[in-house]
């Protein structure tokens, strides 16, 4: 375990570094309430999952000399995360809605299903994050490690990213910071929602 501390040392870092998946977790849970923001960070693990398995098994390398694959899930990233921006950008213009969940107008409507989508295609929208999860494996994972090693590391990158976002998920749906939304909702919205536009502009391949 103690060989595989830097890793996961430099993981809950990477985590913790507030991006997409944070400000996903971070608006739904407030909005929409705690249950909700739960169904996103679950969400986002199960992007986690997948880069991160890619990595271990090699698939990494295959994306990277692929340049065609790693374009198409690319753009396919950067319109589902421009699209979502967008979409939240819309609700906050619009103004306030007939109240749900927590009593704040709402801009995306949708049950836990949606909100575990949500959180899963943000985090499978960068596909720069099995770049990542390669070089992180590269330079920190022991050499010679066991298959059993490897999945033992692989579910303890999981437990982190799971417990550091129900971290987040619980203070951002306590009572003060939902009425911190109630009064500021529309402000939060048109930031989140840039964050999201500007991402996804920003994953846009380029020649």
């Amino acid at each position: 375990m103690s060989s595989t501390l830097p890793l996961l040392v430099a993981w809950f870092v990477a985590v913790a570094i507030p991006g997409p998946d944070f400000v996903a977790v971070l608006r739904t849970s407030a909005a929409h309430g705690r249950r909700a923001g739960l169904s996103v960070a679950v969400g986002v693990v199960g992007g986690m999952a997948c880069w991160a398995t890619c990595a271990l098994v090699g698939l990494s390398a295959v994306i990277a000399r692929y340049e065609h694959l790693y374009l198409v899930i690319r753009t396919v990233g950067a319109v589902l995360l421009f699209l979502y921006g967008a979409r939240v950008l819309i609700g906050a213009f619009r103004g306030p809605r007939p109240e749900t969940g927590h009593g704040v107008p709402t801009p995306d409507q949708g049950g836990s299903h949606s909100f575990w989508r949500l959180g899963l295609f943000t985090n499978l929208a960068n596909p720069k994050a099995v770049v990542f999860f390669g070089a992180l494996f590269a330079s920190l994972l022991p050499h010679g490690l066991s298959v059993g090693g490897r999945v033992g590391v692989l579910g303890a990158i999981l437990a982190i990213g799971l417990a550091w976002y129900v971290v987040v998920a619980s203070a951002a749906s306590s009572a003060l910071v939902v009425a911190a939304y109630r009064r500021a909702g529309r402000a939060i919205d048109l930031v989140a929602g840039t964050v999201f536009a500007i991402t996804g502009i920003a994953l846009v391949p380029r020649n």
